[in-house]
């Protein structure tokens, strides 16, 4: 089965997204802050990693820095934050995707279809 790691704070959308995930087959793993994600990423580089931007110990942009030479698949942040800036922000700082909340789970199921499709970017790219 193929890994994906959800970081999310939010309990309720972290629920969400890992009844998504695991509809996609996915296998799941989950954390409620950047450091335990960043331990969850080092434990096990998923194939999928879905960020927080607003996570309570530090901000997801820089969880995304920090797993970007880890992962081996793609990186997609999902915020409630949906200023041009904000996506501009994760995706300079390595991720593959800025998705914003409120998000329908099949709509979601259905991009993160689409993204993982594409090629994987590594760091520095």
């Amino acid at each position: 089965m193929t890994t994906a790691v959800v970081i999310e704070d939010d309990d309720d959308i972290r629920r969400l997204l890992e009844v998504v995930l695991d509809q996609a087959g996915y296998t799941v793993t989950s954390a409620a802050t950047g450091e335990d994600g960043l331990t969850a990423i080092g434990a096990q580089p998923p194939a999928l990693a879905l960020v927080d931007v607003g996570l309570p110990d530090m901000e997801g942009y820089e969880v995304v820095r920090g797993a970007r030479a880890q992962v081996t698949g793609h990186i997609v942040m999902l915020s409630a934050r949906s200023e041009a800036a904000d996506a501009r922000k994760g995706l300079e700082a390595g991720a593959d995707e800025y998705l914003t909340k409120p998000f329908r789970p099949r709509l979601l199921r259905q991009q993160l279809e689409e993204i993982v499709a594409r090629p994987v970017r590594t760091a520095g790219s």
